[in-house]
């Protein structure tokens, strides 16, 4: 059995901070922007297991028809369009909806 790895230097990244406009003379921190710069073989790589999971996620149709985010010719506001319809749908049929929103701002900062 034949083990095989990700290179080494295909994991490095060169990380640059981009001032965000508008807030260049602040002293805060969060007025940077990372962008990461990813060695060209891996983000070949990368690219090309992306659109192979892709294709058979999508040709098995294994994602719900809820989900959203990240998906091709979906957006928030096609979100927020099948919430009001399930709204919509709740009150003619006499229920009682409470939605909640949480806000994730953040949330995925500390995330390896």
């Amino acid at each position: 059995m034949r083990k095989s790895c990700f290179p080494k230097k295909w994991k490095k990244v060169k990380i640059i901070p981009i001032t965000k406009p508008g807030k260049e003379t602040s002293k805060d921190v969060t007025k940077f922007r990372p962008i990461s710069l990813i060695n060209v073989g891996g983000k070949v790589l990368e690219k090309l297991l992306i659109n192979r999971i892709m294709h058979h996620v999508y040709s098995n149709n294994l994602l719900n028809h809820n989900h959203f985010g990240f998906t091709p010719k979906k957006s928030a506001i096609d979100a927020a369009l099948a919430v009001k319809e399930c709204l919509e749908e709740g009150m003619i049929q006499g229920h009682i909806a409470i939605p909640v929103s949480l806000d994730v701002k953040g949330a995925f900062d500390a995330a390896w």
